[in-house]
């Protein structure tokens, strides 16, 4: 019979096997791990269920300079695994930890650039969310008018039919609105979020992720 955590020693043995080599790291004795992409990280998590033992899989970004508002681009890949024995687990989990580890590399291809996580964004303007999130991305990367048209959108949104988080979003982009005659404070402004963020989640400092980063605007 099986120990009562072996299924979570496979997979923190499979996580590791497979993610570690990709610099991700894992957060404490828990089954999630971070990959730092500097002004973004990839959250990655093993997920147990409270019915079986085994794990679901996690994988998404997460973006430091941007406050959650629906429609993220986390997602769960392929189906749970339920583990009955470590000679039916151990091979599953392995396969699995590879999967993820795929989706982080194709998330980082995916995410190179600010200008791509501002297309990726941009393809759905009618989630409010990425309204707000592509106002602030076309910001960073010049587009000043597409920047201004986006936050007035966001300032005539109705918070009684909106929800509760939009007064919070709508002063966040007033704040940014009004800097964006100067590109330098702006960036300042975005730059202070992130930092803020990354303390917050344990990251080390990293004051010039925004300006080591492609910024070129989107022809």
């Amino acid at each position: 019979m099986a120990k009562q955590n072996e299924h979570g020693k496979l997979i923190a043995a499979a996580a590791k096997a497979a993610l570690l080599p990709l610099g991700c790291r894992r957060k404490g004795q828990s089954r999630c791990r971070f990959s730092d992409e500097r002004f973004w990280y990839i959250f990655i998590e093993f997920q147990p269920s409270a019915w079986s033992r085994g794990t679901y899989l996690n994988v998404g970004p997460i973006w430091f300079f941007l406050e959650p508002w629906g429609g993220e681009a986390t997602h769960r890949l392929d189906n749970y695994i339920e583990f009955e024995s470590v000679e039916q687990f151990a091979p599953l989990i392995e396969k699995a930890a590879q999967l993820v580890a795929a989706e982080v590399v194709a998330l980082r291809a995916k995410f190179r650039t600010l200008a791509d996580i501002h297309r990726f964004f941009a393809g759905n303007l009618l989630w409010n969310g990425n309204v707000y999130r592509v106002a602030i991305t076309a910001g960073l990367i010049g587009d000043f008018a597409l920047a201004r048209q986006l936050f007035a959108r966001i300032k005539g949104l109705d918070p009684n039919t909106h929800g509760i988080l939009l007064k919070d979003r709508q002063a966040e982009c007033a704040a940014l609105a009004a800097l964006l005659d100067d590109p330098q404070a702006y960036r300042s402004a975005i730059r202070e979020k992130i930092d803020i963020r990354r303390q917050a989640r344990s990251f080390p400092p990293d004051p010039q992720c925004l300006e080591a980063m492609q910024l070129d605007r989107i022809e």
